[in-house]
């Protein structure tokens, strides 16, 4: 269908549609740049049709954030039936990926959590702390024990230290690094991270459960 033909969706199908069209325009533009008149005329409705569906042009990027969030974690979905090193590194290589592949979405989605409002900074913090205890979960059921504090601090700090490495790398077009190198890069350090968080505590924990998972 042709941008800005009319069709009639019931109220659950056009809310989808109206966020699916945000997140389709923040791939060339800034969360800050989605005007609300260029996904009306997108969609074939009118302006104030819009606001039907969302009642300010705030709840309506909040739909889009949650969206673009619900996005990343599903792409991140750990695969159960790999053994937990191989797991652990698919994941870190299909958020290379997704960042890679949606640079300017994932960067508006930091931007906007980092602009001062409280929702999107909520979805945000909800989305890091998704992706840290996915991580968390995994080393638990591994070691059979719940991990200590100062080893999920460490996941939920690299987590963190992966957006920047990512990010800054995608921001070089000339580095001499390639995917393989940021994924090695970024599953070292999630090893080298456990490994120091857990070596002063109890010796029945595992001090480095991702290498200890890998085949010799």
């Amino acid at each position: 269908m042709a941008p800005g033909a009319r069709t009639r969706l019931n109220p659950a199908a056009r809310r989808a549609q109206l966020v699916e069209l945000g997140l389709e325009m923040l791939s060339t533009r800034s969360l800050d740049e989605l005007a609300i008149e260029d996904i009306a005329t997108a969609a074939g409705i009118s302006r104030g049709l819009l606001f039907h569906y969302f009642p300010s042009k705030r709840d309506y990027r909040e739909a889009v954030v949650r969206a673009a969030a619900a996005d990343l974690l599903d792409h991140l979905r750990p695969d159960l039936d790999l053994p937990l090193a191989e797991r652990l590194r698919a994941a870190i290589g299909a958020f290379v990926d997704y960042v890679g592949d949606n640079r300017d979405t994932y960067v508006s989605l930091l931007r906007g959590a980092s602009g001062g409002d409280p929702a999107l900074r909520t979805i945000f913090d909800e989305t890091r702390t998704t992706i840290a205890a996915q991580v968390i979960d995994q080393l638990a059921a591994f070691a059979d024990t719940e991990l200590p504090t100062r080893v999920r601090l460490a996941i939920r700090g690299w987590v963190a230290y992966g957006e920047e490495v990512v990010l800054d790398w995608l921001s070089e077009p000339a580095s001499d690094l390639d995917r393989g190198a940021i994924v090695d890069m970024l599953d070292q350090a999630l090893s080298a991270l456990v490994t120091s968080a857990a070596a002063a505590g109890n010796p029945d924990l595992p001090g480095n459960a991702t290498s200890a998972a890998k085949p010799a």
